[in-house]
């Protein structure tokens, strides 16, 4: 501090501070700092959200260039967009990015070919070929290419648009998207839950049956059980809603099970004939149409009336919806009917305010007749749920309590109209126009980016039915006692069909809307969260699982070969003899094995070097007795019975037979279980499933039968770990039973993971009735209510899972 400002008393620097005395200052200064004095107290009391709020624009601005001048030096211009918004050499050609970030992206291709030595001197800003699309396909066309490529296999009509984005997988000669590339497994769960699942279900076969309705049902009979003629039942027989199935081989019933299907008749008309469509599994299609086409010609010797079976997969297209969003983003996009006024129209406005599709009765059909969705393209669904009038939601509460018959009729005067008209669809595709006719009329537009109006003239219709899918599609049979605490919106959704050619339009229609689409495996996770057992990987005893099974034990059984030998896991040192399939035929005690499984020896689970010893020491046995060659020995089918002799339980009635027998009281004087108490114990399930009222069985049949069943079972863990797929399920070890066989296996696991809706591990197996016999005479007594629990052992050497059981139909 210099010597000058030091010399200043502090009464002097206050003085300066305060200005000149009243006395001495001007006329009206008095004034003037009396205001100024009460602007200052006002500014130092400041409305801090008013401050804010005023200058609200500036601060997201400065927010939003601190941000961009973070990302600017360590981020390109694609990497900004969301992932399913990025496309593949997106770097090399900015043609691939939207038009607001090609000017960025094409800066950062010209400052990289700068600095790259291989461009140097050169125009070009990548390393890309520059050949022209036309020059790499100038041998044939996109089309030509894509018909040679299909040699052998079907594409779905949305083929190209899930390549880009899914893996695809040849399956049951179609190429199915198997799974997105982005990771999506609580994705899935929680679109399936909350807002809208999508799936393109095109790969389902759809067979159609004409002729008279007592031809027809004659047809089917065969192939159905006692109690399963839902087909005949006034809601199923009238067109208006569609009947769960589960077919079994013609006469077998209830062994030889096919698996389910979903029946739909045409709506009633004045004529004789009748369609019906058949909507099965492309896993079990052929056995089905086999066994139909045996049932027709076996009729056609006796009668007159004939049954024609046609296979109409390819002229149709289906999604399916699910999720508690999917019936208002369906009213969304379907809201552009031709007919306002016709009866499935105004139930689609009326049911859109609904929050969950499981309020509504399952297998209901509504026939719709929409324009073109490409003119509408592309919809919004509002987020929140749409308000009704008085007037509205009392019809909604009469449609709730009494389902509208007409709304699957399209046109009562005509009711095979509509989508059942395959000519009519397809003349209507002919007349369709095309992409470049469309963007034509856009361009015409006085207000650029306004929607088209349909013009009757020009535009054609497009026909539609909606089926309110649930449970009962997965079950094939009428069902009402699931879990409906975790199935809600799960299970319960919407299938949409439409003709063949317009599954693009639709499919874009309806993503855009806000539905997520999803793959195979997704599809079979969304089923697992719903504790839904899934055809055909949850369906033991049919062909159409031993394929399944037996190609994933293939695969499982060559990864696991693949292996170095001493990393791989010796399964028979913790007592697992089959660690890559269930066993359900050795369980029941039948022989044999199906031809699609893995012929694995015990000696081919062994380490490698207890496989040399014994392949040593065989080779010297065949020495010296004088063989030629001795090798480990090798499982071999060598039964020539068939695989169609197993019982699998299916039907509500017979799960609540089986839930009954579990929980009834045990007699205190059983002591040693006599052979004759299974079928005494099973009395209910052999009522419910009405087994003796099919070909006169006798007791030793029903015997037999009882010993070949299995019940599907839903298996929920109590502590921590997951149950691995193949492992066995047994019963607890109990005072009562620690003399007897506690590792004896009662059963097996099918499908196994980490349930999010219960937060718990979680698995779908499959148990003997035998099995369950022995858990209900070992439970301590009184038997409680609850549902009884097993033991599910681990197959590398890890710890037991403890489990509560539950039945599944």
């Amino acid at each position: 501090m210099d010597a000058g400002s030091s010399s200043i008393r502090p009464e002097d620097k206050k003085r300066k501070a305060q200005g000149p005395p009243e006395s001495a200052r001007p006329h009206g200064a008095k004034q003037g700092t009396a205001s100024a004095r009460y602007t200052l107290g006002k500014a130092r009391s400041v409305d801090v959200v008013g401050f804010v709020e005023a200058r609200a624009f500036e601060i997201n601005a400065l927010q939003r260039s601190l941000e961009n001048a973070r990302s600017a030096g360590n981020t390109r211009a694609f990497q900004t967009l969301p992932r399913h918004l990025r496309r593949r050499a997106a770097s090399h050609n900015v043609k691939r990015l939207p038009a607001r970030l090609r000017e960025k992206a094409l800066a950062e291709m010209k400052k990289s070919a700068q600095t790259s030595k291989a461009l140097a001197g050169t125009d070009r800003l990548t390393n890309a070929q520059t050949s022209s699309r036309y020059k790499r396909r100038r041998a044939r066309a996109t089309r030509e290419e894509y018909e040679l490529r299909q040699a052998g296999k079907r594409w779905l009509e949305t083929h190209v648009w899930h390549a880009k984005r899914m893996r695809m997988k040849e399956l049951w000669g179609t190429m199915v998207a198997e799974t997105p590339n982005e990771r999506s497994h609580r994705a899935a769960y929680r679109a399936a839950k909350e807002k809208t699942y999508i799936q393109d279900v095109s790969y389902f076969n759809t067979l159609e049956l004409t002729g008279s309705e007592e031809a027809i049902v004659d047809v089917l009979r065969p192939l159905l059980p006692p109690d399963g003629m839902t087909i005949l039942m006034k809601p199923y027989a009238t067109g208006a809603r569609m009947a769960p199935l589960t077919l079994y081989r013609a006469g077998m019933y209830p062994l030889a099970a096919l698996g389910p299907a979903m029946a739909l008749w045409q709506p009633v008309s004045s004529t004789e004939q009748r369609k019906l469509w058949l909507r099965v599994h492309p896993a079990n299609a052929n056995a089905v149409k086999a066994e139909l086409e045996q049932a027709v010609e076996d009729r056609s010797q006796l009668e007159d009336q004939s049954v024609r079976i046609a296979d109409i997969t390819c002229d149709l297209v289906s999604f399916e919806l699910l999720g508690g969003q999917s019936t208002q983003l369906l009213a969304t996009v379907l809201a552009q009917s031709t007919d306002l006024g016709a009866c499935g129209a105004s139930v689609l406005q009326l049911i859109r305010a609904l929050p969950n599709p499981a309020v509504l009765p399952e297998s209901v059909v509504i026939a719709l007749q929409i324009h073109d969705p490409r003119l509408e393209f592309p919809f919004k669904a509002d987020p929140a749920h749409a308000s009704l009038s008085a007037d509205e939601q009392q019809r909604l509460h009469e449609i709730l309590l009494r389902w509208p018959v007409d709304a699957a009729i399209l046109d009562r005067q005509q009711p095979s109209a509509g989508i059942w008209d395959r000519e009519e669809c397809a003349k209507s595709l002919a007349r369709r126009q095309s992409e470049q006719a469309l963007n034509q009329r856009r361009k015409q537009q006085l207000i650029p980016g306004m929607k088209l109006k349909p013009d009757p003239s020009i535009d054609v219709a497009v026909p539609l039915l909606l089926v309110r899918t649930g449970p009962e599609a997965q079950l094939g049979s009428r069902t009402g006692r699931m879990d409906r605490q975790y199935i809600d919106t799960l299970a319960h959704g919407w299938t949409l069909v439409a003709p063949r050619g317009w599954g693009m339009p639709l499919w874009m229609a309806l993503n855009f809307a806000g539905a997520r689409a999803q793959g195979l495996n997704e599809c079979h996770h969304v089923g697992f969260e719903a504790g839904l057992p899934t055809f055909p990987a949850n369906w033991p005893g049919t062909s159409a699982y031993n394929a399944w099974d037996g190609a994933a034990a293939t695969a499982a059984y060559q990864k696991w070969m693949r292996r170095p030998p001493g990393k791989r896991v010796n399964y028979l040192k913790f007592g697992i003899e089959s660690p890559f399939y269930a066993p359900f035929r050795q369980l029941l005690g039948l022989p044999g094995m199906p031809e699609a499984y893995p012929r694995i020896s015990a000696d081919g689970l062994e380490c490698r070097m207890k496989r040399l010893r014994k392949v040593a020491s065989k080779k010297k046995e065949a020495k010296a007795n004088g063989q030629t060659s001795a090798g480990c020995a090798v499982a071999t089918n060598t039964a020539a019975e068939p695989m169609d002799d197993i019982w699998l339980m299916t039907g509500e009635s017979s799960m609540a037979a089986v839930g009954s027998m579990l929980s009834s009281p045990r007699s205190a004087t059983h002591g040693p279980t006599p052979p004759a108490a299974l079928a005494e114990w099973a009395a209910p399930l052999l009522d419910a499933a009405r087994v003796t009222d099919c070909n006169s069985r006798s007791n030793a049949d029903i015997a037999g039968l009882l010993e070949r069943c299995l019940v599907r079972v839903r298996l929920l863990c109590s502590g921590r770990g997951v149950p691995a797929a193949n492992a066995p399920i047994c019963i607890e070890s109990t005072p009562a039973t620690e003399d007897s066989e506690p590792n004896n296996a009662i059963g097996y696991v099918m499908t196994s993971s980490f349930s999010l809706a219960r937060g718990c591990g979680m698995a779908i197996g499959a148990c003997s009735l035998r099995g369950l016999f022995r858990l209900w005479s070992s439970a301590a007594e009184p038997v409680c209510a609850k549902s009884p629990r097993v033991t599910i052992r681990s197959i590398d050497g890890g710890p037991s899972i403890s489990a509560a059981l539950v039945v599944l139909a």
